[in-house]
C-alpha cells in the first residue's frame, strides 16, 4: 500500500495534544504509518494582505514522519465556504435542522466549490502515484471529483463524520 494522504478541513499538528476526535484519530494513525496530512492552516488572510478568494499560500512542515501541508484561506472564502455553506447550510441540513439552514446566499455555494478546487490544485502536485487519499467530512464532499477533474488517478476514500439524512 502506498502512502496515506489524509485530507481534512483543518490540520492539527500531531506533535501537539489534539482535543477533537478527528484530530486524535488522524494524528495517531499518521504518527504510526507516516504520510501526508493536507488541509486548511487555520489562517485567514485579509484582502489587504493578499487574501485573494480561490488562492491560498501552501505551507509544508515535517512533524516526525508526517508531512503537514496546509493552505491559508482568504477572509471571503473563510466566511462563505466555512461559515456560510459548510456550517450554515450543510451542517444543519445533515442534522435534520433545515430550519437553521441559510439558503439565501448563492455566493456561499460558489465559495464552497472554489475552496474545494483550491484544495485539489494545491494537493495534486504533492501526490505520488501509489498514494491512498482519505478525505474527511462535509467540508470536502466535492474534493474527490475535483481531483479526478484535474487528472488524479490515485485511490480515494471519503468518510463523512456527521449523519447522512
Amino acid at each position: 500500500m502506498g502512502r496515506l494522504v489524509a485530507v481534512s478541513n483543518r490540520v492539527a499538528d500531531p506533535r501537539n495534544h489534539a482535543a477533537g476526535g478527528l484530530a486524535v484519530a488522524l494524528s495517531d494513525t499518521l504518527n504510526k504509518t507516516g504520510g501526508l496530512w493536507f488541509g486548511w492552516s487555520g489562517k485567514v488572510v485579509d484582502a489587504s494582505r493578499g487574501g485573494t478568494p480561490g488562492e491560498g499560500e501552501l505551507h509544508q512542515i515535517q512533524a516526525g514522519n508526517v508531512t503537514l501541508a496546509t493552505v491559508d484561506l482568504s477572509r471571503e472564502d473563510f466566511e462563505s465556504y466555512y461559515l456560510g455553506y459548510s456550517n450554515g447550510v450543510l451542517w444543519p441540513v445533515f442534522h435534520y435542522r433545515v430550519d437553521l439552514a441559510d439558503f439565501d446566499s448563492g455566493g456561499n455555494l460558489n465559495a464552497y466549490r472554489r475552496v474545494n478546487q483550491l484544495f485539489a490544485r494545491k494537493l495534486a502536485p504533492l501526490l505520488k502515484p501509489d498514494d491512498v487519499i482519505w478525505i474527511h467530512d462535509y467540508h470536502l464532499i466535492p474534493l474527490a471529483a475535483e481531483l479526478r477533474a484535474i487528472g488524479c488517478g490515485q485511490r480515494i476514500g471519503f468518510f463523512l463524520h456527521i449523519p447522512l439524512p
